[in-house]
């Protein structure tokens, strides 16, 4: 029996053993070799040895240190470096660095790579470009004592000044530092490769999510891969759309020539990465995960409403909101006349209770209440709009893959940004504030230099805040501001008409429903001016005081 059990004990520890080493080696963690990198670029490349894990370690460590010295979000942290009299390094790529190092040479720059170190001084290489990065004297690096002692393979950011050596483009340094976007960046390629998905998810976002980190070039990568990770490994249908969303707007720019201006890495299905647009990257899957929302829909209707011109479709859109409103803006425009009509009692009512504000507060309220008007009839209309108009650009930043390429007049892709049209807005919006300000008097001279400053300061914040938006959705709004124009052109032309008695009809009672009731609240007891008692003077009310008195007397 024992000469039996031997060769069989000796097969199975040799199959434990093999079926061991199998594991091992499906494993990404501690396999000698790692899938293939083929394709990505230096930055994002992991090293073989050591293990993963130290790496990791290391990396960390880095970033820690590395948020530090990291450029901070905002301009405050510009404003600070101004009054120290701190220059501002400017940001570039290693590849446009290499290329373009004579016509920068002599500015303060940040660059950031992986460092290999090359004799007496480093070097940062990218996708077969190269810098060289020399010390200043006096210079140390920062912020790396977590790591070994030698800064090979690390990532480093180094900010000086640009100089050549024998035509090749050089850096001394007068910083160099753990480089925060590179350094999580390869924390989240290690926690892929380690299948933390979660995590590797996380530190990618960690740089997309980050306003300092965001306008780099792997900035691009961070987001789409954290996309993807979210949709193809988690399953979190939820974050996968709004990290495509993310990456649309800025990422998907192209310049004059059409030329994609970001690019990202995705894996092959053969193995190794291929470097593609980002609008390549994320076009067909943002589409399909937008498709079935109902912002997306009532776009589709609207558009297709138009004959597939997306154009079209939206200004339809905008007549329609505008003709959904129009009992409301009726009512503001009433408001607005009735308003005028009793400039000269409030001027009284100023002049005789300039030293009793509150006085005047009371009278001009009551004044208001007997000629039927609203001093704040133009708000109700604006914030009955915001819910739809916010709807409406959901809707719009869902169907944002369709808008590209759709042009209109000289707008060449409605869901890119367009300044002209932006300029044009900005135009409208601030005719529109002049508007509505006509039925929000000013009480006195203060607050009217208030409401002057506010209809071009509103306007211009914005110019300044929608200049990343689609065209598509500042065409909407362009077109809804020119349509109210129209609506007052015709209101005042048939309001002069009835005065002239060429317009004298007899008007449809006002049905109900909410629209009635909020045109109701603008001003009107029963939602028509036909009936509302003409303008009382301030002269006239003072003399029927006077007579009520007497009758009371007598």
């Amino acid at each position: 029996m024992h000469s039996h059990q031997g060769p069989l004990h000796l097969v199975l520890a040799l199959t434990l053993v093999l079926c061991s080493a199998s594991a091992v080696c499906m494993a990404p963690v501690w396999c000698d070799e790692l899938p293939s990198q083929e394709g990505l670029p230096r930055e994002l490349v992991i090293p073989e040895s050591p293990p993963l894990t130290d790496q990791l370690k290391t990396l960390r460590a880095l970033a820690v240190s590395g948020a530090e010295y990291a450029p901070k979000p905002g301009f405050l942290d510009g404003i600070k470096k101004m009054f120290s009299g701190g220059e501002n390094a400017k940001y570039v790529t290693i590849e446009a660095l290499a290329e373009h190092a004579s016509e920068i040479r002599g500015k303060l720059v940040r660059v950031e790579g992986i460092y290999d170190l090359e004799g007496d001084h480093g070097v940062l290489r990218s996708e077969g470009h190269k810098v060289i990065v020399a010390l200043a004297g006096g210079i140390a690096p920062l912020g790396f004592e977590g790591a070994a002692d030698s800064l090979d393979g690390l990532p480093v950011a180094a900010q000086g000044i640009v100089e050549t050596q024998d035509s090749t483009a050089l850096v001394r340094a007068t910083l160099l530092v753990p480089s925060l976007t590179l350094t999580q960046l390869r924390i989240g390629r290690i926690l892929e490769l380690q299948q933390d998905y979660k995590g590797a998810m996380d530190a990618y976002l960690k740089v997309a999510n980050n306003r300092a980190l965001s306008q780099g070039p792997f900035a691009a990568f961070a987001r789409v891969r954290g996309a993807q990770i979210a949709f193809d490994e988690l399953r979190d249908v939820k974050t996968a759309r709004k990290q495509y969303s993310a990456a649309w707007q800025p990422y998907s720019v192209t310049d004059a020539e059409g030329k994609p201006l970001y690019y990202t890495w995705v894996p092959r299905k053969q193995g190794g990465w291929e470097k593609i647009s980002v609008k390549d990257a994320i076009h067909d899957r943002l589409d399909a995960l937008n498709r079935g929302g109902t912002a997306y829909q009532i776009v589709q209707f609207f558009v297709s409403l138009g004959g597939g011109n997306a154009a079209f479709g939206i200004l339809i859109m905008a007549v329609v909101v505008r003709l959904g409103i129009y009992p409301l803006t009726r009512k503001q425009l009433e408001s607005a006349r009735r308003m005028q009509e009793i400039q000269p009692q409030m001027k009284a009512l100023q002049k005789k209770h300039a030293d009793d504000k509150q006085k005047f507060q009371e009278e001009f309220w009551k004044l208001c209440k007997e000629n039927d008007c609203n001093p704040l009839g133009g708000c109700l209309p604006m914030l009955v709009q915001m819910p739809i108009l916010i709807f409406l650009y959901r809707g719009i930043r869902d169907y944002v893959v369709q808008f590209d390429g759709a042009s209109f007049l000289w707008v060449s892709n409605l869901a890119q940004p367009d300044l002209p049209l932006l300029i044009a807005y900005t135009i409208s919006m601030i005719g529109f504030q002049k508007m509505v300000a006509q039925t929000q008097p000013a009480t006195d001279p203060q607050q009217e230099q208030q409401q002057k400053m506010m209809q071009y300061l509103m306007p211009v914040m914005f110019f300044f805040f929608f200049q990343g938006f689609p065209a598509a959705f500042i065409l909407y709004w362009l077109a809804t501001n020119l349509i109210y124009f129209g609506e007052q052109w015709v209101y005042h032309r048939r309001a002069s008409a009835e005065k002239t008695g060429e317009g004298n009809k007899p008007k449809r009672e006002a049905k109900g429903g909410f629209v009635a009731t909020m045109a109701k609240a603008l001003g009107g007891r029963d939602g028509n001016s036909d009936d509302r008692k003409p303008a009382v003077s301030y002269e006239e009310k003072l003399k029927q005081g006077k007579t009520k008195k007497r009758a009371k007397h007598r």
